[in-house]
């Protein structure tokens, strides 16, 4: 029996040993040696404390003393030096034997799992500051929101409103280019005002907590096309609707991804005999849904295509299609935070194609 103890001692990975209440020890099984890199013999000759972190020291002889009291220790730790400067963690098990005035304890290597511990803190610490920088942030978004809201459209009140008056009582007097001016100065008004609601519109749904639902996505397509095309002035406009896949989502949030970019299709294919409107979607590698919308209309330069989805950054002329600017940056921000990705392809006078995805609505939906 004594053979088989003694070679379960010496195989175990766990680090035996036994020490006596003269702070020595006595013996210890090879997993020292391999996890500290002193010999046997190196451990042996020198008070155990001498290979505790200074730091630790006065906390093993507490435990040391409790133990020469009579009472076992259930979980400690401390740090241990190894023989390259270094040291490990320690979590330490002990019985003691008062009449033969020895420990016997197991001591397992932890330092990995305390770097693991220490890194997680970190991380905890990192972003407990980027979610009080983010409320901060949310807090200077909403004040500014307000300052735009209440000091922007004040002075823009004021300017449609001189207009009116001047067209309205002073009309006789104005000679056309005058009365050319002063339509200038309502439209540039009205542009800043959509300029306005475009950005608080943007800062407000940013912001806006995700509601994920199932989308009967075909459905929300139908009820927009017949608003967008109900609203346009007669021309031809061919709209192909495929049966859609239904997705994981925020409905709202994403009736305005759609909503823009079928309008952005039925406001470009204004200059074409025949407007052709695709609406569809595909599947990829990836399990994700890839819907899409086709237009023929004036499409753009792929060399600007990086501008496409920027603030304010247009790739026409406002004399040749109205817009802020703003509605493509909406629905990058709301795609993105589905976890989607959204993406263009054209070719000038040949059209554009409008993909995102999203996740099936057979997905299970998580909050965000």
């Amino acid at each position: 029996m004594s053979n088989e103890a003694d070679r379960l001692f010496a195989l175990s990975i766990d680090m035996l040993c036994i020490a006596g209440f003269d702070g020595y020890f006595k013996k210890l099984n090879p997993a020292w040696s391999q996890a500290l890199g002193f010999t046997s013999e190196e451990l042996t000759a020198r008070p155990y404390l001498d290979f505790v972190h200074p730091e630790d020291r006065a906390a093993t002889i507490a435990e040391a003393t409790k133990l020469s009291g009579g009472i076992d220790t259930i979980h400690f730790e401390n740090r241990y030096g190894c023989k390259d400067g270094s040291y490990k963690w320690l979590a330490w098990t002990a019985k003691q034997s008062v009449p033969e005035q020895l420990i016997f304890a197991i001591a397992r290597d932890m330092t990995a799992q305390k770097h693991a511990e220490d890194e997680i803190n970190r991380l905890n610490v990192a972003l407990a500051e980027r979610l009080a920088e983010l409320e901060a942030s949310n807090k200077g978004l909403e004040a500014f929101s307000y300052s735009v809201s209440h000091d922007l459209r004040a002075p823009l009140r004021s300017i449609d409103g001189f207009v009116r008056i001047l067209v309205d009582e002073h009309a006789p007097q104005l000679d056309p280019g005058a009365r050319r001016y002063l339509e200038i100065i309502a439209g540039s008004a009205r542009t800043m005002g959509l300029l306005i609601d475009d950005l608080l519109k943007f800062s407000r749904l940013g912001r806006q907590p995700l509601r994920k639902v199932a989308i009967d996505t075909t459905e929300l397509v139908r009820r927009i096309l017949r608003q967008q095309l109900g609203a346009i002035e007669p021309r031809r406009v061919e709209v192909r609707l495929d049966e859609l896949p239904g997705c994981q989502g925020d409905e709202s949030l994403l009736e305005h991804v759609f909503t823009n970019l079928i309008g952005n299709a039925t406001k470009y294919t204004r200059r074409v005999e025949v407007a052709r409107i695709e609406i569809g979607c595909q599947s990829n590698d990836q399990g994700e849904l890839v819907y899409y919308v086709k237009d023929n209309g004036a499409g753009f330069d792929m060399r600007y295509v990086d501008k496409l989805f920027g603030v304010f950054q247009r790739l026409h002329r406002a004399d040749e299609f109205e817009g802020t600017g703003v509605g493509l940056a909406l629905a990058q921000q709301i795609i993105n935070r589905h976890g989607g990705r959204i993406w263009a392809e054209a070719a000038v006078g040949k059209g554009a194609t409008f993909f995102f995805t999203l996740f099936g609505s057979s997905r299970p939906a998580m909050a965000a």
